[in-house]
């Protein structure tokens, strides 16, 4: 994976963010001096407002009893460096379970970071991690009383943490100080259209896609290519906006997070499949002693881009989503990344 990101400082960033999920996963923050600077500042809406090295450990420690299965998954990563500061951005999604023998029990969550980060002595370091739970289902008692969880009838479910006019990283800083490959741009496109549909944030959409651009009704092999929308596509600015909007109220927090899968290339347009799993959305939300060990695939997102050659920027043109019957993947659990375009656990 740390060869898949150009850029130096993207690569170190992207290390230190896989650390910091570990340690919090492990509960082990022996080294978290190489991770977070002195004075960090942390904002969960979880866990609340902590500074501070030793107060930031006991505040992200597992709150609740002895799990016999922790398993935490990274999705939507970016990260942008200007100077010797930094904007970082990734999804989480996340189980804890109890193993009986018989059972599982686990308890399901996902949340989005928003991160700012310094260099200290060549080294990124963070210096404040902002954090939105998205997502509880299963077993919460684990951490009732613990953790602020989600109030469905709240908007994003809970006082935010992450304020898109202020943390968009793209916003943030405007322009990389390190340039990036066609790959990590064209997968990137359909981590920029989340951002816009989870924070509803649908002016930011027009900065990465193209004026007719359209989500298409359905997946068609033998267009694949085409960039003509038929009479069932959402075409353009207002339709495709206003049919987002519709889908944003259906649930206090979105979370769009999706794996990188594969890309296809032809002259100046490109397809990027990018697969999708939400364990807490399985049917009837059944996890048992086989499942809960696997990484889960319930839909398939298809970004469909086109260079600008003027612009130098690949933009999209067309998005689709298709579900599709779920898959389980065998995975181990202490795989935090998982691509099929890597193949498999990195």
């Amino acid at each position: 994976m740390e060869g898949f990101y150009t850029g130096e400082n993207r690569r170190q960033i992207h290390q230190q963010f896989v650390l910091l999920i570990q340690m919090i996963r492990d509960r082990d923050f022996t080294n978290v001096r190489q991770v977070l600077t002195e004075g960090c500042e942390i904002h969960f809406s979880t866990a609340g407002y902590h500074k501070g090295i030793e107060n930031i450990c006991r505040a992200l420690m597992w709150p609740g009893i002895p799990m016999d299965i922790r398993k935490a998954q990274i999705l939507n990563f970016v990260a942008r460096s200007r100077g010797e500061n930094a904007v970082q951005t990734a999804y989480i999604q996340c189980i804890e379970a109890k193993d009986d023998g018989v059972n599982v029990f686990p308890f399901l969550f996902g949340g989005e970071y928003a991160n700012r980060l310094v260099k200290e002595d060549g080294v990124w370091k963070f210096s404040e991690i902002r954090f939105d739970l998205c997502y509880a289902k299963g077993n919460t008692i684990f951490v009732k009383d613990r953790w602020t969880l989600m109030d469905e009838s709240a908007y994003c479910g809970h006082e935010p943490m992450i304020n898109p006019d202020i943390d968009n990283p793209w916003k943030v800083i405007p322009v990389d100080d390190e340039p990036q490959g066609n790959e990590e741009k064209i997968f990137e496109l359909l981590y920029k259209y989340a951002y816009a549909f989870d924070h509803n944030d649908y002016k930011f959409m027009t900065e990465f896609t193209t004026d007719n651009f359209y989500i298409a009704a359905r997946f068609e092999e033998g267009v694949l290519w085409s960039d003509k929308p038929d009479t069932a596509d959402l075409v353009g600015y207002r339709q495709v906006s206003d049919f987002l909007r519709s889908k944003f109220h259906k649930e206090a927090k979105m979370m769009h997070s999706c794996r990188m899968g594969r890309i296809l290339f032809k002259e100046d347009m490109a397809v990027a499949y990018m697969p999708r799993g939400e364990d807490h959305r399985l049917k009837n939300r059944v996890m048992n002693r086989d499942n809960v060990h696997c990484i889960c695939t319930t839909a398939i997102h298809t970004v469909y881009a086109k260079f600008d050659r003027y612009t130098n920027q690949w933009n999209m043109f067309k998005y689709n989503v298709n579900p599709i019957p779920t898959i389980f993947t065998q995975a181990e659990d202490d795989c935090l990344e998982f691509h099929e375009y890597f193949g498999g656990c990195l």
